[in-house]
């Protein structure tokens, strides 16, 4: 590493260093010092006229070219003032800890209306909310939200909901001390609803932004409750979790799950993934295991407690969402919100028709064809006549169109290649700004905090790797816990430049629910990648499994296991290499723990392995005990197609006996299954190794 330079002043003496400077003791003259520098700009005069070694000094730096000192100085002063303003004034915007003159100080550069009541106060977020906040002391003792999207459709719950993520956003984040938490996240929801009030005012048309996205959101969970219905017809009633394998199926495969206010943010969403689907708590499974007799839930009250209790384990199950939103945009350049609760029809769907073209896709699947219906533009009412000539008053001319778009926020945001980003966008009709940014999958999903290697300029040119050491817990035979460490390497041959998309404009909600396949495509790949390369600093502890939830004293359970990952981020489907030895190589005989075939099967997930991907046939190892290979394709919806693998027993060339070929397929499918269910390549790489050592005994 090259060793930093000392760089003389900008404006040091040009005598040799040897000459001795101003001190307490010499009293020679600094040629560094800023009095010099006035000396030097003001000519001999400075010096009482007396010539320097022979030299008059009658000269201004301004002579040289050089600004004088006093000038310099009045110009740093300035830059340090207008510094310290621009600090001030960012720390104004900040709304500081929780207390009762800090809520107040919010409101006020809000706008929000408040009024004393008891120990509390009623704020007026705009003319669509109410919130009622009571304080003890400099703590806040209860909140409760009124209005917002209810006032459309009571059904959504949106107050309730919102009651509690502001009543969250008040309360300290895990491992935060309570003398910690601000008000940041409280005043980005108060400013979300304040901005979505300010949108429908009457000085920008009075159209209901509220209104709008809450029709949107009527359309998208009608939608869902009848796909729920066809989902929950297909199952047995004996299903175990049978709701909630319905709900998160419409959630994954189908047209997503609309809620309003999860985690952290209000707001109207539509849930497009969830990781580890079929994971399901077994504290949750109990209290919706009987649907039966006389405890038989009713089916809408289970579906609105399903949706509600999924907040509560989203380290187990991220979700990916989208937010309905809208903003400002031109009515002349993009199609303007329109306030209707009928964007597709009470019949949902309609019969296919062989002359319909659009529809070929759906015939050939033997999918049905949603029966998506068009509103009619939302026109502003005229404005009040002002009694003089309104003819050349554009704003109160009639058959205006608001100047309002609805928009998706992403959350969180998606990294896709760059030529998905770019047809995403095409999909809306919209062109996206053009940039020349190198930025890479790795660069902004995995390594947001370093260089990206796109900006290397070797993107392409070699392979690029990442590392990470990750743990997760493992079984042996006896039932004994224990943890395994992860080495994981990810290679990457050929870079894709990516963006990450944070928000989309759409103008009918049937064009988010035809992209949802290909960001599941994506938001799976990301999740699967994250968690076996977190970012520098967070704990490698697989997300689902904590140590306090074990409470036990762990052991190793022998050498690392090295998993090595070949990534393709090429659309149209992103393609995973997994290499991992093989169960009787000399890594599994390291030690007692891993010389058994049935030695490590992930706790977990373990049991829920078993259940779904239960299956009497025999494989035989891989000969010479050559690392494990699989390579799968992610495909729309995140399904996953094996492509390759040296996992179970291949056709031989010409065979034609269709009874082994179907039973080649159905175990080929089971390895993609597998990592389907428990969504950790580092457990698909145990279960991969536990299944091949199993084949050999």
């Amino acid at each position: 590493m090259a060793t930093p330079q000392k760089h003389l002043p900008a404006f040091s003496s040009p005598a040799p260093r040897s000459v001795p400077h101003t001190g307490a003791t010499n009293g020679m003259m600094n040629y560094d010092s800023p009095a010099m520098l006035n000396m030097l700009s003001e000519g001999g005069t400075a010096l009482g006229g007396v010539p320097m070694g022979g030299v008059n000094m009658d000269i201004s730096l301004s002579q040289l070219g050089l600004p004088s000192a006093s000038a310099m100085g009045r110009a740093d002063e300035a830059e340090r003032t207008r510094r310290l303003h621009n600090i001030i004034d960012t720390l104004k915007q900040k709304p500081g800890r929780i207390s009762e003159g800090n809520v107040l100080a919010l409101c006020t550069r809000l706008g929000i209306h408040f009024e004393k009541e008891g120990n509390g106060y009623i704020l007026a977020v705009g003319e669509s909310n109410l919130l009622e906040i009571s304080f003890r002391g400099d703590e806040v003792e209860k909140i409760d939200l009124q209005g917002g999207f209810d006032m459309h459709n009571a059904s959504i719950g949106f107050a309730e909901t919102g009651t509690k993520i502001l009543t969250r956003n008040l309360q300290p984040l895990p491992d935060q001390s309570r003398i910690n938490v601000t008000l940041e996240r409280f005043a980005e929801n108060l400013e979300k609803l304040v901005t979505l009030d300010k949108l429908g005012s009457p000085q920008h048309g009075g159209v209901s932004c509220y209104n709008a996205i809450a029709g949107v959101y009527t359309s998208l969970q009608k939608l869902f409750e009848h796909e729920k219905k066809a989902v929950l017809s297909a199952l047995d009633e004996d299903t175990p979790d049978r709701h909630h394998r319905a709900e998160r199926e419409v959630l994954c495969k189908k047209s997503g799950r609309p809620r309003p206010n999860t985690g952290n943010r209000l707001g109207l969403n539509l849930e497009y993934w969830m990781d580890r689907r079929h994971i399901v708590p077994k504290s949750r499974a109990k209290k919706h295991s009987s649907d039966k007799g006389k405890e038989r839930m009713d089916i809408d009250s289970q579906e609105q407690t399903l949706s509600a209790d999924d907040d509560d384990d989203l380290e187990i199950n991220k979700v990916y969402s989208l937010t309905l939103e809208c903003e400002a945009s031109p009515s002349t350049l993009y199609t303007p919100i329109r306030v209707s609760d009928d964007w597709i029809s009470d019949a949902v769907e309609k019969s296919a028709d062989p002359n319909d073209t659009s529809n070929l896709d759906n015939i050939l699947l033997n999918t049905p064809s949603l029966d998506w219906q068009d509103p009619k533009p939302t026109f502003l009412e005229p404005s009040a006549s002002t009694g003089e000539d309104d003819a050349m008053n554009l704003d109160s001319a009639p058959g205006r169109l608001p100047n309002i778009r609805f928009v998706a926020k992403f959350n969180p945001p998606l990294v896709v290649p760059l030529t998905t980003y770019i047809s995403l966008y095409q999909s809306v009709g919209i062109e996206p700004q053009q940039d020349f940014l190198a930025t890479t999958f790795v660069g902004l999903a995995l390594r947001p905090n370093e260089l990206d290697p796109g900006m290397t300029g070797t993107a392409g040119a070699t392979t690029h790797e990442i590392r990470s050491t990750t743990s997760t817990i493992v079984r042996d035979p006896q039932g004994n816990e224990t943890d395994r460490t992860h080495n994981f390497s990810l290679y990457i041959p050929k870079m894709e430049y990516s963006r990450k998309i944070e928000s989309l404009p759409f103008a009918h909600p049937k064009q988010l629910v035809e992209i949802l396949p290909v960001l599941r495509q994506y938001a799976f790949t990301t999740s699967l990648l994250q968690n076996s390369f977190p970012e520098t600093g967070e704990t490698g502890k697989n997300s689902h499994i904590s140590r306090a939830q074990v409470n036990r004293d762990t052991e190793s359970a022998g050498p690392p296991l090295p998993l090595d990952i070949n990534l393709s981020y090429t659309p149209p489907a992103p393609r995973l290499t997994l290499h991992v030895p093989h169960p009787s190589s000399v890594l599994s005989s390291a030690s007692n723990a891993s010389s058994s075939p049935h030695a490590t099967t992930p706790a977990s997930v373990s049991d829920l392995l078993s259940g779904l991907l239960s299956d009497a046939d025999t494989k035989r190892p891989t000969p010479s005990h050559a690392p494990l290979k699989v390579t799968l394709d992610v495909h729309m919806n995140a399904e996953l197609v094996v492509s390759e693998q040296n996992i179970t027993e291949g056709r031989a060339p010409g065979e034609e006996d269709l009874e082994k070929v179907q039973d080649m397929e159905a175990k080929t499918k089971r390895l993609a299954k597998a990592l389907d269910v428990c969504g950790d390549l580092g457990i698909w790489g145990e279960w991969l190794r536990r299944e091949v050592g199993s084949s050999s005994n």
